[in-house]
């Protein structure tokens, strides 16, 4: 079996481009900045959060017209410490402004859960579960047991309506699985993977990608899109199994998500499954035009001792035509709330590659595959999710085979980034 690969990271940080700046940070970020406070007023903490613009910024609407004719200008240019001549450029089209947001949630009430996962079953047809002995609690308001799992978690109706969140409700039984998240479902099976691979195991192992078999294929559903293979139902293509994804969590899980909030789903895994194949579909959510960051596996970055990476998580799996099978990660239906007015202009492309090759270390050659406008998530140092719009920079550093991920802040010219072991 072919299982995914864990992502090892091994050094990460965060600079603040401020004291001793060389003369291209000078000329980029500029010394009379100006400085945006929050819009917000209700977190005390929030309320004193303010951002130093860089001080050339381009127009957006201007930007994309441009911006073709900048990226070749860009892979054309010779820089000391980074590559970009092979570099996959992100498309820029339809983004009129970028902003910093707040990621937050609305909580999980718990006869909402319970609800939630009635209605689900009835969907799946798993109506005949008995909910007073399947539904658990993994949300830590209960002790658990020394029963064998998952009965070591307490029953949810042992502990009615006592409960102060529904979030963390689980039922996990060979026939189907669903946990609930903070805005709706975090993760989930219908069984139908276990039920055709004959498996007595648990279906949340659906969910978590522990049935694939071996990887056959993998890339871009843009590039690979018209690729068919035979699922157990019957011959279909990467884009139409795709869009039935995307669709899928657009309808919402259940909750509707934020206006301005669309899906994309970017990368695709084939896989084995006896003698059929499955698709395994990376998710991430899109803001008015630009995607959120994403990675294949939850990773824990830390940077600065202060901040965590919090990019997004998803990965969706289908073997049929009418379906997602099984999925686990963020729940789209999560909250923004913007912490500055949204900006019309932005760094570019150009201006941020050569922030970072003078960013980089001598000792750093950074042979950039991919690159492209994205939203950041960060935790802060007070628990909360920050969105930033940046310039993100992807490939290997050729002096040690490790990989290294560069965001640009396009507002305030920060540098964060983390290195880590991976393909």
């Amino acid at each position: 079996m072919n299982r995914k690969k864990l992502y090892l990271m091994v050094v990460a940080g965060m600079l603040y481009l401020t004291g001793c700046q060389s003369q291209i940070e000078k000329d980029i970020i500029g010394s009379e900045s100006t400085t945006a406070e929050a819009i917000v007023t209700e977190d005390d903490k929030l309320s004193q959060f303010t951002i130093d613009f860089v001080r050339n910024r381009i127009d957006l609407a201007e930007y994309q017209n441009q911006y073709e004719d900048e990226v070749n200008e860009i892979k054309g240019n010779s820089y000391d410490n980074i590559s970009v001549q092979n570099c996959e450029m992100m498309p820029l089209e339809g983004v009129k402004t970028v902003g910093i947001y707040r990621l937050y949630s609305n909580g999980m009430g718990v006869d909402e859960s319970i609800e939630i996962i009635k209605n689900w079953l009835k969907e799946i047809g798993c109506e005949d579960i008995e909910l007073e002995k399947e539904l658990r609690d993994a949300s830590g308001q209960y002790d658990s047991s020394d029963a064998e799992y998952p009965y070591d978690y307490p029953a949810v109706y042992d502990h009615y309506p006592e409960f102060h969140s529904g979030r963390g409700f689980f039922i996990n039984t060979n026939k189907c699985y669903i946990q609930m998240g903070t805005d709706g479902i975090y993760s989930m099976s219908d069984g139908s993977i276990t039920n055709f691979l004959n498996l007595d195991s648990l279906a949340a192992m659906d969910a978590l990608g522990v049935n694939e078999e071996d990887i056959v294929d993998k890339g871009s559903v843009s590039l690979k899109g018209d690729t068919v293979w035979e699922l157990p139902d019957g011959e279909m293509s990467i884009a139409d199994a795709a869009k039935i994804v995307k669709d899928y969590f657009e309808a919402g899980t259940p909750r509707q998500n934020p206006s301005g909030i669309s899906i994309d789903v970017p990368e695709v895994e084939v896989f084995t499954l006896n003698d059929k194949y499955g698709y395994a579909f990376k998710v991430r959510r899109v803001y008015k035009g630009v995607p959120f960051a994403y990675v294949s596996t939850a990773t824990g970055i830390y940077y600065s001792s202060v901040y965590e990476f919090k990019e997004d998580v998803k990965t969706a799996y289908m073997i049929d035509h009418n379906k997602v099978a099984a999925f686990t990660g963020y729940v789209d239906a999560e909250q923004l709330e913007a912490l500055i007015e949204e900006q019309t202009e932005i760094m570019s492309l150009k201006d941020a590659a050569l922030l970072l090759d003078d960013f980089l270390a001598a000792n750093v050659k950074l042979e950039v595959d991919k690159a492209g406008l994205v939203y950041c998530t960060c935790m802060d140092e007070t628990g909360n999710n920050i969105v930033y719009p940046c310039w993100q920079f992807e490939g290997g550093n050729t002096t040690n085979s490790q990989r290294m991920r560069v965001y640009v802040n396009v507002l305030s010219g920060d540098v964060y980034y983390y290195s880590y072991m991976g393909e």
